[in-house]
């Protein structure tokens, strides 16, 4: 009986002292991402970056003794209306400490978040967000853009594509994008490049999310016959099924995805099936080998955790959070919003593979430690084969001419 009633002691001490460990409290986290909708794949990816960087803070004793929490929101497609609501719950009715979103819209965000004082993490790639931004920087200083805008992306898909090891049969290129605010700010940037470097634009389609069938548009396709096919839809099963009908009849064309490529649904589901297509992420981890030592640590501890390479976003989104981190570490409270988004935006973070410091418009730009990463499927796998600024090969990685140009 005494030896029971001891065990039960010891239960409820230990319980005492699991609880009595975030006696400090608990500081809130807001995670605004799209749970549902043609954005929920790269939402995901987000995610796993948020929240492999909270447990590890957490794990290590939380934050000024503090455990984090994240709330979650579900942004849907970014409705500017959609946008504001979250703000307005996560900021003003919870009255969270910081906002780790990913993308989070092309400027709505900027005004709905920019209200509040909270440090905010977006990873829209917008100029639009950038503009509005400038608009009132004393009023939006608590806005982080984690990767370069649309544009400058969409000049760094060109690069690589003008610099690989290829000799294109033709200089006809198709352009195929979503209407939405990113697919227009791409695509209208890689056709002013093309026709300034002296390629025809044979194709510059605009399509609504949720097309599946592509029989029209590959017909005219087919008869172009050109050297370059560039889709840009940030949802995975447009460009999953435009790839399969597209392999009915291929043409002789690199196949060129951008962004599209990497929510993780579509190399997740084709697999091997998708070698040869090519892709980016801006402020991207390169796969399957990382920089440097510590990059390399951290993709092995993604990969365990996840059991798939990082992909679109979860890097920068789990970077924005340590960056945050750090800054409340350095002032000591992390209800002094100013002063810790004073910090972030002078003093930067060091990270796995160097330094992110953000410019006087808040924006990462591409470059230096963090540039924008190019990828190959091979193998059923996303290979990093060029970095750019500055543009050029990864480590030891080749592009590889696709089976169907073979």
């Amino acid at each position: 009986m005494k030896k029971t009633l001891s065990l039960l002691l010891i239960l409820v001490l230990s319980l005492f002292m699991a609880q009595g460990a975030w006696a400090k409290g608990v500081i809130k986290v807001g995670v605004p991402l799209a749970m549902t909708g043609p954005y929920t794949d790269t939402g995901d990816n987000y995610w796993k970056g948020i929240k492999m960087a909270i447990d590890e803070i957490n794990e290590a004793g939380g934050l000024l003794g503090k455990k984090l929490e994240p709330v979650r929101f579900d942004t849907q497609e970014f409705a500017p209306e959609r946008v504001m609501q979250g703000a307005d719950y996560l900021c003003g009715k919870l009255k969270v400490d910081s906002v780790h979103a990913g993308w989070a819209g092309w400027g709505q965000d900027v005004r709905a978040y920019g209200k509040y004082t909270a440090s905010f993490f977006a990873d829209d790639g917008s100029q639009t967000a950038v503009d509005i931004y400038k608009q009132n920087k004393k009023q939006y200083n608590n806005i982080f853009q984690l990767t370069d805008t649309g544009i400058n992306q969409a000049k760094s898909m060109f690069n690589v594509l003008m610099a690989l090891p290829y000799e294109y049969p033709n200089k006809k290129v198709v352009i195929i994008t979503a209407d939405d605010a990113w697919g227009t700010e791409v695509g209208d940037t890689l056709e002013k490049n093309f026709k300034k470097k002296g390629w025809k634009v044979a194709m510059h389609e605009l399509v609504p999310y949720g097309t599946n069938q592509w029989g029209p548009l590959l017909t005219k396709i087919r008869k172009i016959k050109p050297a370059i096919i560039h889709v840009e839809i940030v949802s995975a099963q447009e460009v999953i099924t435009f790839f399969r009908q597209f392999m009915k009849k291929p043409t002789k064309s690199i196949l060129s995805y951008g962004y599209s490529l990497v929510p993780r649904e579509v190399v997740g589901t084709m697999g091997k099936e998708a070698d040869g297509i090519i892709g980016e992420v801006p402020t991207a981890m390169p796969t399957p080998e990382a920089p440097t030592p510590e990059a390399q640590a951290w993709l092995k501890k993604f990969n365990t955790i996840w059991h798939h390479l990082p992909q679109a976003g979860s890097w920068a989104a789990y970077s924005g959070v340590k960056a945050w981190a750090a800054a409340v570490k350095a002032v000591g409270d992390e209800k002094a919003h100013d002063k810790i988004n004073n910090y972030i935006a002078t003093k930067g973070y060091k990270g796995e593979t160097g330094w992110w410091k953000w410019d006087a418009d808040h924006v990462m730009r591409a470059g230096g430690d963090v540039p924008i990463a190019h990828y190959q499927v091979q193998n059923g796998e996303m290979v990093a084969i060029f970095t750019d600024p500055p543009t050029k090969p990864y480590k030891n990685y080749k592009f590889q001419v696709p089976r169907w140009i073979k």
